[in-house]
C-alpha cells in the first residue's frame, strides 16, 4: 500500500510504462471514468470521486508538457484512452481508505502502454474525499508527465 504520510502531502503514485515507444510518441488522450471495483460501491459518492479525479487530470496534464493532449470529448478520435478503477473506498469512523488503479492504452489496438496505482487514507475530520480525489487526479497527471521523457524506446 502506498500511503501519503502527511495531511498536506500529495498522493504518491506508483506505476510503469509498458510500451515505451508508444508512450513517448504521445497523442490525444481521452479520459474515461474511474469505475467502482470490488471494494467500492457503485453509488453517487464514487461517481463524484471519479469526476474529481478526471477533473484533476484534465486540469493538470497540459501543465506538465507531455506529448499528450487531453481529448475534448470525442473519445473515438483519440489515440489513447485512460481508464481507472476505484478498487477500494471504505469509510470507518473519522477515516476513509481510497485505493485507485488504472491504465492508459492505445485505442487502435487495445494495447496497454502505462499503468498506475495509489492508495491513501483520508482523515475525514480534516480532508474532503472530493478534494483528495482531485489531488489524486493531479498526482496522476504529474506522474504521467514525470515518466514522459524518462523512458527510452
Amino acid at each position: 500500500m502506498i500511503v501519503s504520510d502527511s495531511l498536506d502531502a500529495a498522493p504518491v503514485i506508483a506505476g510503469s510504462v509498458v510500451n515505451a515507444s508508444a508512450f513517448e510518441k504521445g497523442g490525444t488522450l481521452a479520459l474515461g471514468s474511474f469505475k467502482p471495483g470490488t471494494g467500492a460501491a457503485a453509488d453517487d459518492e464514487t461517481d463524484q470521486l471519479s469526476m474529481m479525479m478526471i477533473k484533476g487530470i484534465r486540469e493538470t496534464l497540459p501543465e506538465d508538457n507531455t506529448n499528450f493532449t487531453v481529448s475534448p470529448d470525442d473519445q473515438k478520435d483519440s489515440d489513447f484512452y485512460l481508464e481507472g478503477y476505484i478498487e477500494d473506498y471504505v469509510r470507518r469512523g473519522h477515516f476513509a481508505h481510497l485505493s485507485v488503479d488504472g491504465e492508459i492504452w492505445l485505442r487502435e489496438t487495445g494495447e496497454k502502454v502505462f499503468l498506475f496505482r495509489t492508495s491513501v487514507m483520508i482523515d475525514l475530520k480534516h480532508q474532503s474525499p472530493n478534494t483528495m480525489a482531485y489531488q489524486i487526479g493531479t498526482a496522476i497527471a504529474h506522474f504521467i508527465g514525470s515518466q514522459h521523457g524518462s523512458v527510452s524506446s
